[in-house]
């Protein structure tokens, strides 16, 4: 009796899964739909980019720290902090060895080396996670945002250009003025104290942070729908790169990290993050950079559409 009731409860949890994955694929379907019926146009993704980032996906943030303080959990946040810092560092390791077996130019490694390094955390983790682990597993992906933040405006950059010291600065206050870790570290504060907003402010909160993975996904699909199906398929030299980055990282990190996190919600948060596709910024510093654009475009492309497979399978195996 007792395997059967915990066979339907694995069950309840994968229908649950599927489900929360079919509605983000919907989400896709119809920001492909609205991008090639020329609904959804650049300046309005920039629009919808800019209010995602700046100003739905803090609240979503501010609404997952709210939770009873334990020092359990204040000990797994800082943890999952810097776990995920060596699981993006370990994409790091991963770019020099596939680029050294497959001989690519510098400007190639450069990128191959920062999509490894660097998944999709805001337009897809964010949202994902939320619809797989709900608000709880959200305490855990803002932590994994500080991480992606500080590498990204440091190790990713020097991946692309080396900087000079107004540079470096210019990278010190693109981190401090992060608007999601701004919220990150007041909404710690709240956690921490247990101070809490006025129910209704915190209600208006959490409405404008839900509309954060609808956002996200629409951005999604009307990028995929960008690309032509001939620009994705004609260079296979990305497909090592997207295979380390969708299936191989988090089959990796999975298979060491099982062995020391006990928290199922925890562990799974940074699976899955480390499963998301190359973060669209691989695309922006490359292009603000001078680095190799079309490759950038290609892996973000490719490791975008093929996530809508591998993520199931990885929840799947969690």
């Amino acid at each position: 009796m007792q395997v059967l009731t915990e066979v339907f409860l694995h069950n309840e949890v994968f229908i649950t899964f599927v489900g929360s994955l079919i509605a983000l694929a919907i989400c896709i379907a119809i920001g492909y739909t609205g991008r090639k019926t020329g609904i959804l146009t650049d300046p309005l993704n920039a629009g919808m980019s800019s209010v995602m980032i700046k100003i739905t996906l803090p609240c979503t943030i501010f609404v997952s720290m709210m939770r009873p303080f334990t020092s359990e959990l204040l000990l797994e946040s800082l943890a999952t902090l810097f776990i995920t810092a060596v699981v993006f560092l370990f994409g790091y390791v991963v770019g020099m060895a596939l680029a050294r077996i497959m001989r690519i130019s510098d400007g190639e490694k450069r990128v191959w080396q920062f999509a490894l390094v660097f998944p999709n955390v805001a337009y897809m983790g964010f949202p994902v996670i939320q619809a797989l682990y709900g608000h709880y597993g959200m305490v855990y992906t803002a932590m994994a945002n500080v991480s992606f933040q500080v590498l990204a405006f440091s190790l990713g950059v020097y991946l692309f250009n080396k900087k000079s010291d107004s540079d470096v600065k210019a990278n010190l206050r693109a981190i401090a003025y992060n608007p999601a870790l701004i919220v990150t570290g007041i909404a710690f504060i709240f956690f921490v104290t247990g101070f809490r907003l006025p129910a209704p402010i915190f209600e208006g909160v959490r409405l404008v942070g839900d509309m954060t993975v609808p956002l996200s996904m629409l951005l999604v699909g009307s990028i995929l729908a960008k690309s032509r199906v001939i620009e994705l398929v004609s260079d296979p030299k990305v497909l090592p790169v997207v295979f380390m980055r969708l299936v191989g990282i988090p089959l990796i990190t999975f298979s060491i990290l099982r062995l020391f996190i006990h928290n199922p919600v925890m562990l799974g948060v940074i699976v899955v993050l480390s499963a998301m596709p190359a973060a669209a910024l691989t695309v922006i510093f490359a292009e603000q950079y001078k680095g190799d654009t079309a490759v950038a475009s290609r892996l973000v492309a490719i490791s975008s559409f093929l996530c809508l497979f591998t993520i199931p399978l990885i929840s799947l195996l969690l």
